[in-house]
This record gives C-alpha cells, structure tokens and sequence, in this order.
C-alpha cells in the first residue's frame, strides 16, 4: 500500500490533544490521525475499555503536570496488564 503526505492545520487545542496522545502511547503523529480518521469513516479500530480510559487519562493529566516523569510505554502497558 503506499501513501501519501498531506498537510493539515489543526486549531491549537486539537494539535495539544494529538501531542499528548502521541507522547503517551509512543506513536506518531500520523499513526494518531490515521486511526481517528479510520474511526471517523467507520473502519473498525480498537477502542479501549472503561478502565483503559481512566488509566490514560491519568497518564495524559499526569504528563501534563510532570512531563520530567512521564512513563514509558512498557510501564504503561505492564500496569494495564495488572489491572485486568
């Protein structure tokens, strides 16, 4: 499959959101905007459990407030792990 490149502006809230995302679970811009326009045109992707939700918001929130002690995604992965 190829692909292409394609610029976008986003307004600064949204660009704010995808950085956090993008730090959190290790992956790259791109990687983030192909899943939620997947999501948006009905492609089935994963979609995380209640419990997933909370756990990345915390790590989101926590990110924000401490970015000198965000987690690696091995750790996060290994506490949703725990927690199942």
């Amino acid at each position: 499959m190829g692909s292409h490149k394609v610029a976008i502006s986003l307004p600064d809230e949204i660009y704010e959101i995808l950085e956090r995302a993008r730090i959190v679970e290790h992956r790259t811009r791109s990687e983030v905007i192909q899943e939620a326009l997947r999501s948006h045109f009905g492609e089935p992707v994963y979609v995380p459990g209640e419990q997933e939700k909370l756990l990345l918001k915390a790590a989101l929130d926590e990110e924000t407030q401490h970015p000198d002690r965000t987690r690696s995604w091995d750790e996060v992965r290994s506490v949703l792990r725990e927690e199942q």
